[in-house]
């Protein structure tokens, strides 16, 4: 496991593999610097904490609102569409594979790659067969390349991921819709992963969402709230999509949270700012290393080419970076690296230097 990244079954890849590569190596959790997952450097916000263990303490022991009225009223303030539109969702994994199901069972489903491998696992879940295209390539410095979509036939479900993973790459808010509105003339249903959309202000478009349009929504990363795993699904018929959910898909901690980190402008606009600061930085400082080049990115994490092994040796150093090699249009060579803070990011570029 010091090769940096896992793979889980149904043919899925992830970072945020540190028990891995702590029982690997025999060295405890507690002294990795895991750059593999894409967590705000900021930490949770200390207002969705507290909610979080009242929650624990004082409600615990009854069933959570069954509507979950509470949490989709701050979600749907928060994102800015009705109420009526959201599915909470025990985090944004689930919603894809809930967008999935609800696309319908046979056809295909595009896969717009390098990207997020649960896309295709969730294709599978529900009879789709994913058919994968490379829509971002390196001679094109990973940007979108629209002719990835000249041929849906046959085509249930199209995902894409805005800003994209592990590219850092995003579409504005017209080119979404603008690709929304070719799916929709083929058929299909466009989901679009926004798990890192509150990263960059005014390219969501949970706002627009209709028959052809589907928005799935994490609070994970953003929040910095992984191991409550809270997310949504924001689309035109929640009533069909509930109906393939188990009852109390989200507990009363991560809902409690929820609501919290919905309703603190503060922080966003602080981890808007901050994490832009950061990547601005670490980006500048990875591009001075012989051998290496960081591709520009709007979220938190930067996408890098190096020399082959290299997360490998950063891995035994303690360093976990996110080794790209599964994705389809990448290769051995790439690995994705997070924002972290301005100590840790520097501690990251001196391993690096040191290994090439």
């Amino acid at each position: 496991m010091v090769r940096g990244w896992a793979r889980h079954p149904g043919d899925r890849h992830h970072g945020a593999h540190g028990d891995l590569v702590s029982r690997s190596l025999d060295v405890p959790v507690g002294e990795l610097l895991d750059f593999s997952q894409n967590i705000n450097p900021l930490g949770a916000p200390r207002g969705v904490l507290e909610a979080a263990r009242k929650a624990l303490y004082e409600e615990a022991d009854r069933y959570p609102d069954l509507q979950y009225s509470g949490l989709r009223g701050a979600l749907a303030a928060y994102l800015g569409v009705p109420a009526g539109r959201i599915v909470p969702t025990n985090g944004g994994a689930e919603a894809l594979f809930l967008a999935a199901r609800a696309a319908g069972t046979g056809g295909k489903a595009l896969v717009l790659e390098p990207t997020f491998s649960e896309y295709a696992a969730a294709a599978r879940a529900c009879g789709m067969e994913p058919v994968r295209r490379v829509a971002r390539r390196r001679e094109r410095g990973f940007g979108w390349d629209p002719t990835s979509l000249e041929d849906l036939a046959d085509v249930s479900a199209v995902f894409i991921c805005n800003p994209n993973n592990p590219t850092g790459d995003a579409l504005g808010y017209g080119e979404v819709l603008e690709v929304a509105a070719r799916v929709k003339e083929a058929g299909a249903v466009l989901v679009v992963d926004e798990a890192f959309a509150d990263f960059v202000p005014g390219i969501s478009v949970a706002a627009m969402v209709d028959e052809g349009l589907w928005v799935a929504r994490s609070l994970t990363k953003f929040f910095a709230i992984p191991g409550l795993r809270l997310g949504c699904l924001v689309c035109d018929d929640p009533g069909r999509v509930q109906a393939l959910q188990p009852s109390w898909p989200v507990n009363t901690v991560a809902a409690a949270a929820g609501i919290a980190a919905a309703g603190d402008r503060g922080f966003a606009e602080a981890s808007v700012a901050e994490v832009a600061r950061l990547r601005k930085v670490l980006f500048g400082a990875l591009d001075e290393l012989p051998g290496l080049q960081p591709f520009p990115g709007v979220a938190n994490f930067l996408l890098v080419h190096g020399p082959d092994g290299l997360p490998g040796r950063l891995a035994r150093r303690g360093v976990l970076v996110r080794g790209c090699g599964p994705f389809d249009g990448l290769g051995s060579g790439y690995f994705r690296v997070a924002v972290r803070s301005a100590e840790e990011n520097g501690r990251l570029v001196a391993a690096i230097r040191e290994e090439l």
